[in-house]
């Protein structure tokens, strides 16, 4: 549940900064990165529950971060009013890669999430 609620609140901040901030991240409508934060919430939830392990805390880390470019740069410029460059969705992917790797040694930490895991 943890996991759930912080990317619920840190995947949506994070796109729609970029989108004001940045350059590389143009979405055309405000319900764009919202979809693309549903998007990393439902794929990246239960990866965490799959392989977040003790002892494995880089290979999760690192499984985030691919998984969150090829699906920032690939479903982000699939909506005809939007556009995220290469360097903008591996840059965002970095950064949602280190707010993961502190999320995940935190839950490694929670016991209750290792076992209920399992």
């Amino acid at each position: 549940m943890t996991s759930t609620l912080v990317k619920i609140f840190t995947l949506p901040s994070l796109l729609i900064a970029a989108m004001y901030f940045s350059d590389q991240v143009n979405y055309g409508a405000i319900w764009q990165p919202f979809i693309v934060a549903a998007i990393l919430i439902v794929i990246g939830v239960p990866m965490e529950k799959q392989w977040l392990r003790k002892g494995n805390l880089w290979s999760s880390v690192g499984m985030d971060v691919i998984s969150s470019f090829f699906i920032i740069w690939g479903l982000s410029n699939m909506f005809g009013t939007a556009s995220v460059t290469f360097a903008g969705a591996l840059i965002l992917s970095l950064i949602i890669g280190t707010v993961e790797y502190f999320l995940h040694r935190y839950l490694l930490g929670v016991h209750t999430w290792a076992e209920s895991a399992r």
